[in-house]
């Protein structure tokens, strides 16, 4: 099954917890970053129940369940962000100007999917720098959360595969922040300062599965790129030559995530030598399939 590859915007929220306290240092600065992730989040989910009623999800070909379920989704969104602006209190971070990338009902439905994919990959790179148990707590129920949502929509709604592999994917704070920054066209002066990095855009041309030699669309610094792609909890390097065509692994299966680097051992990828991305790569894993 080919696949193209699907912009996406991230959710990093730590959410509802009674007996969690106000945090301080680096857990501040998740957390600001994990508001700033979600107001987006709760922006986009708001925007599109506004624009399409009920009356439009069925011209659109959906049962009316599918908007019913969709409107709790955003329930649990903007309680993500009530919750975060308890904690942080007036220092929270306020919302930006957003634009979403989506025509339709559907397409509006097939972005959800993705968000909610990139909420879980936000949420599992942040797990090991939080350093207060409560928000560890928090982060792990909003987690499963995050996968409920994309597993209803990518299965019961899209009627595709509900997960990847065996392992989902954590990513940095900066490539999560990165496919956010596409969506965002401004943020208040007074918003605090974050210490991430928006990296440049970056794609797979036309349509793909795994093993195929692919062209990449971005700007390169004419030094030898490689794309590092992070598919579970394997990372991989792979060769982009002269003309900007690089080898998927064969073994890729569900969504994986790649970014342009400098370097080809992953070990040593920064935000200094990372060049372009992170690209959303989907690939089918149908019911006939085992997982990798």
């Amino acid at each position: 099954m080919l696949f193209t590859s699907v912009a996406a915007l991230s959710i990093a929220a730590l959410a509802s917890a009674a007996t969690v306290k106000r945090a301080e240092n680096i857990d501040t600065t998740i957390l600001q970053y994990a508001l700033t992730l979600e107001h987006l989040e709760n922006a986009f989910y708001s925007e599109a129940l506004a624009k399409y009623d009920a009356t439009a999800f069925a011209n659109a070909g959906f049962p009316n369940w599918v908007r019913k379920r969709i409107v709790q989704v955003g329930q649990h969104e903007a309680q993500h962000v009530a919750f975060l602006q308890g904690v942080l209190g007036d220092a929270a971070t306020a919302p930006c100007s957003y634009k979403f990338p989506y025509a339709d009902v559907a397409g509006f439905l097939g972005l959800s999917a993705a968000i909610e994919n990139v909420g879980v990959t936000a949420y599992l790179g942040a797990a090991n720098k939080i350093t207060d148990p409560a928000y560890i707590t928090a982060a792990g129920s909003i987690l499963t959360t995050e996968a409920r949502h994309q597993a209803w929509l990518q299965s019961a709604v899209l009627k595709g595969s509900a997960w990847s592999g065996p392992e989902d994917t954590p990513l940095g704070f900066s490539q999560v922040f990165s496919i956010a920054a596409a969506f965002i066209t401004s943020c208040p002066e007074t918003n605090p300062t974050l210490p991430v990095t928006a990296f440049p855009a970056a794609a797979v041309t036309g349509t793909y599965k795994a093993g195929d030699s692919v062209h990449l669309d971005f700007t390169t610094t004419g030094q030898t790129e490689f794309l590092i792609i992070f598919s579970g909890l394997t990372v991989s390097s792979n060769f982009i030559n002269v003309d900007h065509y690089v080898t998927l692994p064969a073994n890729l299966q569900g969504i994986a995530y790649g970014v342009i680097a400098t370097v080809s051992d992953p070990s040593e990828l920064t935000d200094e030598n990372t060049v372009a991305g992170p690209i959303i790569l989907g690939f089918g894993l149908g019911s006939d399939e085992v997982s990798a």
